[in-house]
């Protein structure tokens, strides 16, 4: 024990055979530990939802004529409208396009201020665009990126919003028909 240092006579060139022990093990635990992350995308039963959707509705689910090639449904359902009022719902649809982009359907029979706060990131409406000859305001934010059409018919609001370009956003608009039981 002749070669022990006393307590506090530590050099800088100590602490740094230290901290490459530790940094050695944490190693090592990593390499032991990782595992490669892969992108799982979530398979949703679109014909089942819109069909469950329609008969459980009163008022009528529209829904995309035909879906652009590379288009992936990561959402639908038929839910409680939670930024409503007791008995208001809600009908969503979502996509993941070819370009990795976000396009959504939000259909809602509740209080019109507060479904489009959510449903768009409470984005600014500035403009108006004509798509099937139906006028839809124009919103979009930037943080986070949400750009979306609106439109009330009635009670219902229809909001086709998402990451994805504006005129890719206008042909999902366009190709809204109503879903037939």
């Amino acid at each position: 024990m002749a070669n022990k240092k006393p307590r506090g006579r530590e050099t800088a060139w100590d602490m740094i055979l230290s901290m490459g022990a530790v940094t050695a093990a944490v190693g090592v635990i990593m390499l032991i530990a990782w595992r490669p992350q892969q992108e799982v995308k979530q398979q949703v039963d679109y014909d089942s939802a819109v069909a469950s959707a329609v008969i459980a509705q009163t008022w009528p689910i529209s829904i995309p004529e035909s879906l652009p090639t590379g288009y992936q449904t990561t959402s639908a359902r038929l839910e409680p409208e939670s930024y409503g009022e007791a008995g208001d719902i809600r009908w969503i649809l979502g996509f993941q396009t070819s370009a990795n982009e976000y396009v959504s359907l939000w259909q809602s029979d509740g209080p019109v201020s507060s479904v489009v706060a959510a449903a768009t990131n409470s984005a600014t409406c500035e403009s108006t665009e004509t798509i099937n000859s139906v006028t839809w305001q124009k919103c979009e934010t930037n943080k986070p990126l949400t750009r979306a059409y609106i439109k009330t018919e009635g009670d219902v609001t229809s909001i086709v919003s998402g990451t994805a370009p504006w005129d890719e956003l206008s042909r999902f608009a366009e190709s809204l028909v109503l879903a037939k039981p």
